[in-house]
């Protein structure tokens, strides 16, 4: 399943896309024109997961493909032993 990251860029916002590996498979980028995923949609996934972010602009969430809070990397607990 994938998980996504979003950050603020120099030009826009930043999406990156990972699917359990510690790099980014794609990167995509979500401005005033939209999103430069292949959909090339207005109205993309990418474009939901940026407004689920926007409402709270917490460093580090992880978004699932529905963009649902999935976690936060800064906010990790051990299990218990």
């Amino acid at each position: 399943m994938p998980q996504y990251m979003v950050r603020k860029g120099k030009i826009g916002y930043e999406i990156a896309k990972f699917d359990d590996t510690d790099t980014p498979v794609d990167v995509y980028t979500v401005g005033h024109r939209g999103c430069s995923c292949p959909a090339r949609s207005r109205s993309c996934k990418h474009v939901k997961i940026l407004k689920a972010w926007l409402k709270t602009s917490e460093e580090g969430v992880v978004y699932d493909d529905a963009a649902n809070n999935i976690g936060n990397i800064f906010n990790f607990t051990a299990l218990p032993h």
